[in-house]
């Protein structure tokens, strides 16, 4: 796996929603370019952050992730819990909510490689989407130095590490509240923050140097918490993310 068109001052945040990761990378001094399907959210981030946009620091891009470029699908709009909004009507309706369907035009991460340059980092949150940016992430030959996803199954983490990522953390991030940005800071500039549930949290080498595990170790891990979800939720508190990377990448980056 190569990383060297990797562009080490880009973050890509796919599913900006509120925008919140992206205040939290921009503060930080990277460039970011946000992907975003609802037409509220574009608005309301580029009155926010006008002049992130301005001086080009900021990309908005007003699609939604998809198989093909230049479609017009269907997109479901949640009023209520608008963090479910997605392209699949019934994960935009989980738990008896009714979404609003809309219409909004596609990208592939390909073209998105194509348009901005390779990031440095991916944050995929794309309510059901998640696998689909797996997908398209193994299918390409480019590469960033950390990726992270919704924890939506074994085999979108299987297939991350069939595309070279073989080192692993998996964050709960109902504790992310209680989770502070290092000062000095490890990744970009420091910048304080309080993660809360809208919120990605650390990425990248202000994860934990020692909680890089490889991949049946994390696997066991997953399969564990699921089980345990299972038989009671309560015990297995929270929902998690994958976080991904490479031995090489870590070594090269001086994380021990």
């Amino acid at each position: 796996m190569s990383a060297q068109s990797c562009q080490p001052g880009l973050i890509f945040d796919l599913g900006m929603h509120r925008a919140l990761d992206t205040k939290f990378y921009l503060a930080k001094g990277f460039k970011v370019v946000a992907l975003e399907a609802n037409p509220d959210m574009v608005d309301a981030a580029a009155q926010t952050h006008k002049s992130s946009a301005e001086n080009g620091n900021l990309i908005i891009v007003d699609r939604a992730l998809w198989s093909a470029n230049d479609e017009t699908v269907s997109f479901y709009v949640n009023p209520t819990k608008d963090d479910w909004s997605s392209l699949f009507k019934g994960w935009a309706e989980k738990g008896g909510h009714t979404a609003k369907e809309i219409q909004v035009s596609t990208i592939t991460l390909p073209r998105l490689f194509d348009l901005y340059g390779v990031p440095y980092f991916i944050k995929c949150d794309i309510e059901g989407a998640d696998e689909l940016f797996v997908r398209q992430l193994l299918a390409d030959v480019r590469r960033p130095d950390f990726v992270s996803i919704e924890a939506v199954s074994l085999e979108a983490l299987a297939m991350l590490f069939s595309a070279g990522y073989d080192r692993i953390q998996i964050v709960n991030q109902a504790f992310n509240g209680y989770v502070q940005p290092p000062n000095p800071a490890r990744e970009g500039e420091y910048a304080a923050a309080r993660f809360d549930g809208h919120m990605s949290g650390l990425f990248g080498r202000e994860l934990p140097p020692a909680k890089w595990q490889n991949f049946t170790a994390a696997a066991d891990d997953y399969l564990a918490f699921r089980r345990l979800s299972k038989q009671n939720e309560f015990l297995a508190h929270g929902w998690l993310d994958f976080h991904v990377t490479t031995e090489a990448a870590l070594a090269r980056l001086g994380v021990v």
